[in-house]
């Protein structure tokens, strides 16, 4: 912590938090929220503007810099149509904390989410409750969920070679999400607690849909569909259901 503003005049002090963000150096960050708010991003817009649909920001980095660590009102980032390419090497959300009765969106086109195209993937750490923290109708490169769960509705994620899922210790729920591709070895690379939610989604992969290092539990809808060599590449430790199936360390698991 570094700083607390306002005098004994102040309508309230605000404790600001600093932490360095690769490629935007250091961020001062409020510690919590006072109120409801919108921030609005557009190619087109200013860092230094005040985020508002008049005078909206450049980058979601941006918006997410403008965050609190702790999120205690209902808080949107309302990304416009458009090519983002200044968000190298990856959009970091910070440390956030999310109290139960409010919401976290980034929205973006459910309805045409490759209008939002993100030239980067976003790197995300989060406490709060998986369904009041969503990303909604955006085209990343990829998200590394570490440390939080975060729920993606109607978004596509192209990947890195690697992966175009990954992370350590997250939970993750996609729904109508079309993950991978045939650049990425995995659609999903699971490591250390890692549990996902799959429905209505579209994997692609050159090796395996899913690849689980270590204890997880991911879960795939019926309506689920795999474009993989191999849908499942999985460690010992870990469970994967699809549908009526239970696969434990990649093979399917039959009763004795």
């Amino acid at each position: 912590m570094s700083q607390v503003e306002g005098g004994a005049n102040a309508d309230r002090q605000w404790v600001r938090i600093d932490e360095t963000i690769p490629k935007w150096g250091l961020v001062s960050r409020p510690l919590t929220t006072l109120r409801e708010r919108e921030l609005v991003v557009d190619p087109a817009g200013d860092d230094e503007g005040s985020g508002t649909a008049d005078d909206p920001l450049a980058t979601i980095q941006e918006a997410f810099n403008r965050l609190p660590v702790f999120v205690q009102h209902d808080t949107t980032i309302r990304v416009r149509p458009g090519t983002y390419t200044d968000e190298d090497p990856a959009i970091h959300t910070g440390p956030l904390v999310q109290k139960a009765q409010s919401t976290l969106r980034l929205l973006g086109d459910p309805d045409d989410p490759e209008r939002v195209a993100v030239g980067s993937g976003i790197n995300s750490t989060y406490a709060g409750k998986q369904s009041h923290y969503s990303i909604e109708g955006v085209a990343f490169d990829g998200l590394s969920q570490f440390a939080g769960p975060v729920d993606l509705r109607d978004c596509v994620l192209h990947g890195n070679g690697d992966a175009a899922i990954s992370g350590k210790n997250g939970r993750v729920f996609a729904k109508r999400c079309r993950i991978g591709s045939p650049d990425d070895r995995y659609a999903i690379w699971s490591t250390l607690m890692e549990s996902y939610g799959l429905v209505n989604c579209h994997l692609t992969a050159s090796e395996a849909a899913i690849r689980a290092n270590g204890p997880g539990t991911h879960r795939l809808s019926g309506s689920c569909s795999v474009d993989a060599p191999t849908a499942f590449d999985a460690d010992s430790g870990s469970m994967i259901l699809d549908g009526e199936d239970l696969y434990v360390g990649g093979r399917r698991y039959t009763p004795d």
